[in-house]
Parts: structure tokens; C-alpha cells; sequence
């Protein structure tokens, strides 16, 4: 491993980790934020960490020929990638759920139903990669990587990743579809309205779009998070359960008559996820078809000396994921930025209690 590699790989680790455990943090300690489509970002985080781990790993094993860390290297090569890819692709059906099964979703998706499902997605993809070692097949003593096992494991990625693509493609479509039908009056930033709830003027509408459910945000911060967390449900809205009957009323929004819902929340989180992820997959497929095409050039004997000279360079690539993920989720996702604002100043205003007290 040269320098320049050393170098690179070492950098990326350390920005990476910071990131990481920087959006695991914030999401942790913000309860604005505990709502499912978030815990799927503290998951890839911590899958993410342990890529990193992995990377840090092999630096070791190389660098310090140490044997027992290339057999932990060995045993779980390929696999948290893997991991990633399962998460993600459980984000994207998060996603898609969320806007064409709102409903459902709002009453059955729940913080602990998606921390269970994460663990077992996690136990499940791990158990059935390492199995050909745990089970006597194959064997981490001797140090290397099985061509074989590699290869399954990275055809089931490409699979996986297409997968991801499509569902992403399909949100991306159907998200556009949903904020394109809606009245333009409605698109545009809300007002503060009051309603009485003892009105019962009944209107009916004729129109076939979904309604877009659209939390009223506070001016200012701090009461902002205070109402979130009040809310118990799987969507994340920003208002009282009292409010949510309120907003059905057809005395102001007569196009809200026996329509389905749509948390506008959950679409722009659906858009987010489709277009940062779309470039992830573009990065990483890359590698991934790399890595096959190099098993085929030793199981067919070929002489393929491109593929094996840009196989580091790629591998080095593919490690940036750490970083790009997390990153993109904090550039583009609204709320939490919102609820880093608010952390900030509940931070600034607790040190200064303390300094004044």
C-alpha cells in the first residue's frame, strides 16, 4: 500500500467517523427526529462506522502484517457493504410506502417496529454471509478471500442495488406526480389560520388528487420542537393530534373532501432519498462489476491487466460512500436541520444557565 493510498484512506476514515457519529448524535438528541425515516439514517450510520472499521482494519493487516486482524478482515469482507445496500433498499420501501400507503403506514409503521426490523435485516444478512465460515465450509485461518464467496456475495449486490434503483426511480416518479396535482394555491408557503372545530358545513369535491398533509411550521425554533415532540405517530408532523381533523375541514380546504393523505414530509423525504442515492449507486456499481469481472478473469485464466490495475483506485472510491451518505442526508434533509437548530440553541441556552447561575 503506497503512501498516497495510506494517506487517502486514512483521511476518508477520519471525516468519515466524524460525520457519522455526528448524525447518529443529532438524531439521537433531538426527538423531533425519532420518527422512522430517520432511525434508517442512524442504522446506515452505524453500518457505515463499521465499513469504516473494516477499512481500518485491512490498513493494519497490511501495514503491520498482522495475521488475526486479516482473518477478521477475511470473515467479514463484503459483508457490511451488504448491509448498506439492505438498509437502503429498506429506506426506499420506507419511502414508498409512506406516499402511496399513507394510511397504513401512519397507523402501523412504528420507532420500535423499525429498530426490530433493522436488527434482524442486520442479523439475517450478516449470518447468511459469513455462513460458508461459521458453518465449516470455508475458513478464515489460511488468510485469504474465497473468489467463490466474493463472488456470490457481490452478484447478490448488484441485484440488491438494481433493486434499490428501481424503487428509487419509482418515488422519484410518483412523488413528482403527487406535487404536481395538488391546487398551486396549496403548494405555496402556508399561513396561520384558526379553526373552530364546531363548524359542520359539509362541501364536496370532484377532484382525483391525493391531499398532501403539510405540517404548520413555528417562527420560532424553540416552540417548533416543542410541538413536535408531542406527536406520537409514525409521520413526523409538526401538529397536535387535534389538528390533524382540523386541517380536514371543507369549509377551507374544500378539496380535502374524501381524499386520501399525504404527509408532505414524507414526500419531500422520498425525493431527497431518490435523488442523492441514484448518484451513491453510480459510484459504487463500479466497484461492484469491477470485482466480478475480476473473478471471471482468474476463473477463466484471462489475462486482464486494466481490470487489476484500477481495482485500488475503485476500492478507494468505494469507501467515500462512508462519507457521501451521511453528508447528503444532512445538505438536503430540512428537518434536520431544523432540529440541529434547535439543539444548537438548547446547547447555548443551558451553558449560559449555567454560567448566569
Amino acid at each position: 500500500m503506497s503512501l498516497e493510498t495510506q494517506s487517502f484512506r486514512l483521511v476518508v476514515i477520519t471525516v468519515g467517523t466524524l460525520i457519522n457519529f455526528f448524525v447518529a448524535m443529532v438524531i439521537g438528541f433531538s426527538r423531533q427526529l425519532h420518527y422512522p425515516r430517520h432511525l434508517y439514517w442512524v442504522a446506515i450510520s452505524l453500518i457505515n462506522q463499521f465499513c469504516i472499521i473494516q477499512a481500518i482494519i485491512h490498513i493494519v493487516a497490511i501495514m503491520g502484517n498482522n495475521k488475526v486482524a486479516c482473518q477478521i478482515f477475511v470473515l467479514s469482507a463484503g459483508v457490511y457493504y451488504t448491509i448498506v445496500l439492505t438498509f437502503l433498499a429498506l429506506t426506499a420501501l420506507d419511502r414508498y410506502l409512506a406516499i402511496t400507503r399513507y394510511d397504513w403506514y401512519k397507523e402501523k409503521v412504528t420507532n420500535r417496529g423499525t429498530i426490530f426490523l433493522l436488527s434482524i435485516a442486520f442479523a439475517v444478512t450478516y449470518g447468511a454471509a459469513t455462513s460458508p465460515f461459521w458453518t465449516g465450509f470455508k475458513s478464515i485461518k489460511n488468510c485469504t478471500i474465497n473468489m467463490t464467496h466474493m463472488h456470490v456475495i457481490l452478484i447478490y449486490d448488484l441485484l440488491l442495488g438494481i433493486l434499490c434503483v428501481i424503487l428509487h426511480a419509482m418515488i422519484f416518479v410518483r412523488s413528482r406526480k403527487i406535487r404536481n396535482e395538488q391546487p398551486s394555491n396549496f403548494l405555496q408557503t402556508s399561513i396561520a389560520l384558526k379553526f373552530r372545530t364546531n363548524l359542520s358545513i359539509g362541501l364536496h369535491s370532484t377532484l382525483g388528487f391525493p391531499v398532501i398533509e403539510e405540517p404548520r411550521q413555528q417562527r420560532n425554533e424553540m416552540n417548533e420542537g416543542n410541538s413536535v415532540e408531542n406527536e406520537a405517530d409514525a409521520t413526523g408532523n409538526a401538529l397536535q393530534q387535534h389538528l390533524e381533523s382540523q386541517m380536514d375541514d371543507p369549509l377551507c380546504f374544500s378539496w380535502f373532501a374524501n381524499r386520501s393523505k399525504i404527509n408532505r414530509q414524507e414526500i419531500r423525504a422520498a425525493l431527497s432519498l431518490s435523488i442523492n442515492m441514484l448518484p451513491f449507486w453510480l459510484c459504487t456499481f463500479p466497484v461492484t462489476l469491477n470485482a466480478i469481472a475480476i473473478y471471471w478473469c482468474v476463473r477463466l485464466q484471462m489475462n486482464c491487466p486494466t481490470v487489476f490495475r484500477i481495482n485500488p483506485y475503485l476500492t478507494d472510491l468505494f469507501l467515500i460512500h462512508t462519507v457521501y451518505n451521511p453528508l447528503m442526508y444532512m445538505f438536503n434533509s430540512k428537518e434536520f436541520k431544523r432540529a440541529l437548530i434547535h439543539l444548537r440553541k438548547k446547547i447555548l441556552f443551558s451553558f449560559s444557565s449555567n454560567i448566569h447561575g
